[in-house]
């Protein structure tokens, strides 16, 4: 016998939504073909199940049917709900399966899509932030990022501009030396991006200092000062009346000792190639070349071919210096074919690489081409060497100086002075190339120095050094139009004694020898020189030296030309020598 069954997977299984029959053998299996799910046994048309008569005479077999027939029916008409696959739901509208509304979640919480809840987002379920927004972790939301804190600047404690000569290579090597002596660590100098300019960094109890260096130009240390903007002003000339005018106001006066500092001294040599045979000039031939009107080696002595000028700019304390002793004083002005350079250690290289330049340049800049020996009007040519310059008898030799207002707010002004005039200071001078204003222990002059020297033309200057054992290495000079030592010769005061107290000259009495220029009467210039020499006796006498003689030689033995106002101030001046 067979039997007819339902199936009851309504929305799983098509014979189930149609509501098909399904008729099976009695004893075999009953699920549906279609989904394997159990069947239930399908009624009669009347849907009436006659109880007693059902229930009458049956077995416990019977029983079980009847009530299997029972469930059937409660399974047909009141389906299980299906299981759907979470995150779904069963829609009962629409008898489906479909996805829950989208839940909003308060921050800082997130959506769980597997549950449907809101849940504290994990480490991998922070939100994704759109640059430039990023993740606040405190509330797991995305945020503007503050504004980025400004690089930590390091204090300033001193700001130092001028002549390149000074800053190029002097200042920055003074610089660092001057932050390792005060305690400073990591020392190092950190170049700028502007040409000429550089920064010198130190570390002290984990705080950065600096010291700004600026080297554009000699004048461009008296318009740094006037502005404000410089502590220290460097400068490869003296200063100008107009810039002396200008400062005094606000600064004070910068020709006095407590502004005006000599640090250095310097030669400008005058270089060629070194393929150039030409071996001493004129200070006027040098006019002439500048000035363009030689324009050929061969009317100044040298072998046939042009000459390539290359100079410092406008604003290089070397080229006022040049400009003036050199140019002006012979009303020329530098030929327009010049090639003109900032830096110092270009136009040396660039005379170095031409056969036919000629340029000037600071003693130290050299480098390897040839220096060409200078002479003048009564004076025998001389090259550049430490004593020449130390004693300013080279004709171009020059001062280099550090400007200060006279009462500096900025203490640290004061403290790098004495530091770099003390020994500490003047051997980092010396290192660099350039000569150092301290004075060192004199030696005797042999016999052919003593032959050679310019002065030696003096019968007189002869018979005083004759009787001394040596010379000792300055000269004393004067402020301009006065009968007061200038800078330099001050602080020469206590160098010298220093030497004599303390070096090999120890207790040995003095000879002083004083000198004038040629421009007045001879009787005139014979009391100017005495009174000079007479000058000096008081101040070392004041420090308990001892003299043998003190005299004065007129305008004899000039170390320059009288027809300059720049050779008659080096002629104007006092020697030392020891007994």
């Amino acid at each position: 016998m067979a039997t007819e069954y339902k199936c009851p997977n309504i929305g799983n299984c098509d014979k189930a939504n149609r509501g098909e029959r399904i008729r099976l053998p009695d004893g075999g299996p009953t699920t549906c073909p279609e989904c394997d799910k159990r069947l239930i046994p399908a009624l009669d048309d009347s849907g009436r199940v006659d109880k007693p008569s059902m229930l009458s005479g049956i077995g416990l077999g019977g029983i079980g049917a009847v009530l299997a027939l029972v469930i059937g029916l409660v399974w047909y008409f009141w389906p299980p709900t299906p299981e759907c696959q979470a995150p779904q739901d069963w829609d009962t509208a629409s008898k489906t399966c479909r996805p829950p509304p989208l839940v909003v979640c308060a921050a800082p919480n997130v959506l769980d899509p597997r549950t449907n809840t809101c849940q504290p987002p994990g480490p991998s379920e922070s939100p994704r932030c759109t640059l430039p927004a990023v993740l606040d972790p405190a509330t797991q939301t995305c945020k503007e990022p503050p504004p980025p804190k400004p690089p930590a600047i390091a204090e300033t404690l001193l700001r130092v501009h001028g002549s390149n000569t000074i800053g190029g290579k002097l200042l920055p090597a003074l610089a660092e030396a001057f932050l390792t002596q005060a305690g400073y660590a990591n020392v190092h100098k950190v170049p700028s991006v502007k040409e000429e300019e550089s920064v010198i960094v130190g570390e002290r109890n984990g705080v950065e200092k600096q010291i700004e260096i600026q080297a554009h130009g000699s004048k461009t240390a008296f318009s740094g000062l006037k502005a404000g903007l410089a502590d220290i002003g460097m400068s490869s000339r003296p200063i100008k009346d107009d810039e002396y005018k200008a400062l005094l106001p606000t600064l004070g006066d910068l020709r006095s000792n407590a502004s005006e500092h000599v640090l250095a001294l310097d030669g400008i040599a005058i270089i060629v190639h070194q393929s150039n045979p030409l071996k001493n000039l004129t200070l006027s031939q040098l006019a002439e070349i500048f000035g363009g009107t030689d324009t050929n080696w061969s009317q100044v002595g040298g072998r046939p071919g042009d000459i390539a000028i290359n100079a410092r700019d406008e604003k290089s304390g070397t080229w006022d210096f040049f400009n003036e002793a050199v140019l002006l004083r012979r009303a020329k002005t530098l030929a327009t074919t010049a090639k003109r350079f900032e830096d110092s250690s270009k136009l040396s290289e660039a005379v170095a690489k031409d056969p036919s330049g000629i340029g000037f340049i600071g003693l130290s800049y050299v480098g390897s081409n040839k220096v060409i020996a200078l002479a003048d009007n009564g004076v025998d040519p001389r090259r550049p060497t430490l004593g020449t310059v130390k004693t300013e008898d080279y004709l171009l030799s020059r001062r280099l100086y550090l400007y200060t207002a006279e009462s500096p707010a900025n203490t640290n002004v004061v403290k790098f002075i004495e530091f770099a005039l003390s020994d500490a200071g003047q051997s980092v001078v010396e290192h660099t190339g350039l000569v150092t204003v301290s004075i060192t222990e004199p030696t005797a002059m042999s016999e052919r120095e003593r032959t050679d020297d310019p002065r030696a033309k003096s019968t007189k200057w002869r018979e005083l050094t004759a009787r001394a054992t040596a010379e000792i290495g300055t000269r004393f000079r004067f402020r301009s139009g006065t009968s007061e030592l200038d800078t330099r010769a001050i602080r020469d005061i206590g160098r010298v004694t220093g030497i004599i107290e303390h070096g090999k000259q120890k207790g040995r009495s003095l000879i002083l020898i004083g000198f004038a220029d040629a421009k007045g009467s001879h009787e005139a210039n014979c009391r100017l020189s005495r009174e000079r020499a007479e000058i000096v006796r008081q101040e070392l006498a004041a420090d308990g030296l001892s003299f043998d003689q003190v005299i004065g030689l007129c305008e004899e033995a000039p170390v320059a030309s009288n027809e300059t106002p720049e050779g008659r101030e080096k002629n104007r001046r006092v020697e030392v020598w020891v007994k």
